[in-house]
């Protein structure tokens, strides 16, 4: 017994400890020893178990994750069954298909080309009723001012004519009347009024 604690003081059997190694030299300081191996045994201990509480934690992510793989690839399947099989279309219904999108293509053609001499044919139908109904004003505005010449010259015929004698001799206040009644101006004196009753009455027709 003396040799075997002598060989522990010496730290013959100082193999799991690790570090720098004790040489006991009495019972207390090999109660130490073993206090201290048994704190890093347990330490140990507790991250083993730590590990091994991880590792079984990312075990169970991974199976989880494996589920919802497994799950999602049965509903895609489940999906396709209700599909059905996919149909390959043949040479001749591709021809086929091809057909209708080119009638389909015409037609929409055809149409928009109605539609754009409808378009045509309504903007042209509109030029001409605005041509007529500016020809029409004019015609219009023609009639008006013949008329207007029209009772001008017949105011002028209802007006008698005077000649250059019986004007030279009219005085101031008749020569004023005669100028209103033709509708000149009847401003200045008897010479400029004279003048100018002469001048309307040879420009009469």
């Amino acid at each position: 017994f003396t040799q075997s604690i002598s060989n522990m003081a010496r730290g013959k059997f100082n193999k799991r400890g690790g570090g720098q190694r004790l040489d006991a030299q009495s019972a207390e300081e090999i109660e130490q020893r073993n206090e201290r191996l048994a704190a890093f045994e347990e330490e140990r201990a507790r991250r083993r178990a730590e590990e091994a509480e991880k590792e079984g934690e990312d075990g169970d992510e991974d199976g989880e994750e494996e589920t919802v793989e497994a799950g999602n690839s049965k509903k895609k399947n489940a999906e396709e069954e209700e599909k059905g099989p996919v149909r390959v279309t043949t040479e001749e219904e591709h021809r086929r298909n091809l057909a209708k999108l080119e009638a389909v293509r015409k037609r929409r053609e055809e149409a928009e080309k109605k539609r754009k001499e409808m378009e045509e044919a309504a903007a042209l139908a509109e030029a001409d009723a605005k041509m007529k109904a500016a020809a029409l004003q004019e015609d219009s505005d023609d009639e008006a001012g013949n008329e207007t010449k029209k009772k001008k010259k017949s105011k002028e015929k209802a007006i008698p004519k005077i000649s250059k004698i019986e004007i030279k001799k009219m005085k101031p206040a008749q020569l004023k009347d005669a100028l209103k009644e033709r509708g000149l101006d009847i401003q200045g004196n008897a010479k400029t009024l004279l003048a100018r009753l002469i001048e309307y009455e040879e420009n009469r027709e």
